[in-house]
């Protein structure tokens, strides 16, 4: 129970957070905020992060009449929690953790290792509790989605910087080749062992899932 009101606290925590980000950084002038801001188009992506948290899940939601619909729901639920942290590591950088790097950390490699990594066990466990499909295929399809949003993730920072003249591909729109090899190798890095923690440990995964939703 007080893992099920924390997932739900964190769900809620991360609406609330984009929800506010997103209305600072559009009406507030942008000459208010960091020189490395790309403020408008901050704010309104913030302002999609709080919406997809809390409509996108809902689309995989099942009537309470269908069978097997406690467990298909809490995958639904599951699938909420693992957007969410997403999400909200991604809006958390954006607003000054990526400048971590000056000093040595680059956050947005552990993001790029902790994120594929969790969200590789999570999607399979969600694969397979909300559509029946098998371990090793549900790992399979994790597996090759994260690798697909990892290549399609840096091909949308490329574009968006042409296009809506941001600077959030590469280091702050710098040295954008070598950054974006590194991010998708990292991907690569955090799937892997997400891949071999659901094949070996995938009851234990079960189990540590069912007591979050």
């Amino acid at each position: 129970m007080r893992l099920l009101l924390k997932m739900n606290t964190f769900v809620e925590l991360s609406i609330v957070i984009s929800l506010c980000a997103g209305i600072i950084l559009l009406v507030f002038p942008v000459a208010w905020f960091p020189s490395f801001y790309d403020v408008r188009y901050m704010g309104l992506v913030c302002l999609v992060y709080a919406g997809l948290i809390v409509f996108f899940p809902r689309l995989f939601r099942v009537s309470e009449n269908e069978t097997d619909a406690v467990r298909k729901n809490q995958a639904t639920d599951l699938f909420q929690f693992i957007i969410a942290f997403a999400f909200i590591s991604n809006a958390f950088g954006d607003l000054g953790l990526y400048k971590l790097y000056k000093v040595g950390f680059e956050f947005d490699k552990v993001l790029h290792f902790l994120i594929p990594f969790t969200a590789t066990i999570i999607i399979s466990i969600i694969l397979n509790e909300r559509w029946g499909i098998r371990k090793i295929y549900a790992i399979s399809v994790a597996f090759g989605f994260i690798i697909l949003c990892s290549v399609g993730w840096e091909v949308y920072e490329y574009v968006a910087d042409i296009v809506l003249k941001t600077h959030i591909s590469g280091v702050y729109g710098l040295d954008i080749s070598t950054d974006t090899k590194f991010d998708i190798f990292y991907d690569a890095l955090g799937s892997i062992p997400g891949v071999l923690g659901g094949i070996f440990f995938w009851d234990s995964f079960i189990s540590w899932t069912k007591k979050i939703v």
